[in-house]
């Protein structure tokens, strides 16, 4: 996944089961960082839940793994396939479905699986440990990291009140304006879901019946000044991550390098508030899948006749 880093102070060595393990030689704080991407149809079993932290619309850190033992542990349940489970999901909240009208998905629920190591850990016992791991159980579908953002006008009936689409590559340049407006979303009170980690990457932002105005009037300079600043702030705690480890995770995961966030930082400073009103069409107006009862449906097809109903 993404783009491999190739910086002095970073080996990265991928094994034969699709893992791949990073390792930062000159950070003398010993660490373990394990990052895992889940099909957006995968459930993680309710006993394992307390195992990981969220980041995002479908990506895991685990917790509390800077030891060997626990991460032999997780390894062991992973093998025995205890952790994780598909669901046959045909509902509308399988955005990925939608995305690439594939009813099952992938046959593994984990996309992938990312190691950081830092500091004198043994890499060849962080090998051995992972190599339990059978190869089946990551996914050997590529198609997932070569989404397109959905075109046209799509509405999809279901249970629930969503807006989605696909997010842009990070080495696109509407990739800064589309984090500033997808921050703007958040700040309208609106729950997005969406993982940086991984792009492009499905997102969602639901909309219940009484915030549905808020989708569709155009960002103010104000709205736009404040998710800006929210955004600098996000990405500068990015930069000054003390966790190497899952910094290395991160950075990987994005296919960018350290240098990479400041010049998004650069970016923020010079970015025109018309480029923001682009992309919140580009994305959200002007190409998406809504979920919608029949009361939002009838609004969406109003504003938007040409739109097209899945049924």
């Amino acid at each position: 996944m993404g783009v491999v880093l190739f910086l002095l102070s970073i080996s990265e060595l991928l094994l034969p089961s699709g893992i791949q393990i990073l390792k930062d030689e000159k950070c003398k704080t010993k660490k373990i960082s394990v990052g895992i991407e889940l099909s957006p149809s995968a459930k993680i079993n309710h006993n394992e839940r307390s195992f990981f932290e969220r980041s995002g619309y479908n990506y895991f850190y685990l917790k509390d793994i800077d030891s060997l033992s626990e991460l032999d542990r997780f390894v062991k349940l992973l093998s025995q396939n205890r952790i994780f489970y598909n669901t046959n999901e045909n509902g509308p909240t399988n955005l990925l479905r939608l995305a690439l009208n594939d009813v099952n998905g992938n046959s593994s629920p984990v996309i992938n699986i990312t190691l950081g190591i830092t500091g004198r850990i043994n890499e060849n016992e962080i090998i051995d440990i992972v190599n339990m791991i059978p190869d089946s159980m990551i996914s050997n579908s590529n198609s997932y990291y070569k989404l397109k953002r959905v075109i046209g006008k799509h509405i999809y009936p279901g249970r629930e009140n969503f807006i989605a689409n696909i997010s842009p590559s990070p080495f696109s340049e509407d990739f800064c304006a589309f984090l500033v407006f997808l921050r703007l979303m958040n700040n309208r009170n609106l729950k997005v879901k969406f993982s940086p980690e991984t792009a492009p990457s499905p997102f969602l932002i639901y909309v219940s019946k009484d915030k549905s105005s808020k989708i569709f009037v155009s960002p103010k300079s104000s709205e736009i000044k404040k998710a800006v600043q929210d955004v600098s702030n996000w990405l500068t705690a990015l930069a000054h991550e003390n966790n190497r480890s899952r910094f290395l995770i991160l950075t990987y995961s994005m296919g960018i390098e350290k240098n990479t966030l400041g010049d998004w930082l650069k970016e923020l400073k010079e970015l025109e508030n018309i480029k923001v009103h682009k992309v919140w069409e580009k994305y959200l107006i002007d190409g998406f899948v809504a979920s919608l009862d029949s009361y939002q449906t009838k609004r969406i097809q109003k504003l938007f006749p040409e739109s097209a109903v899945t049924e």
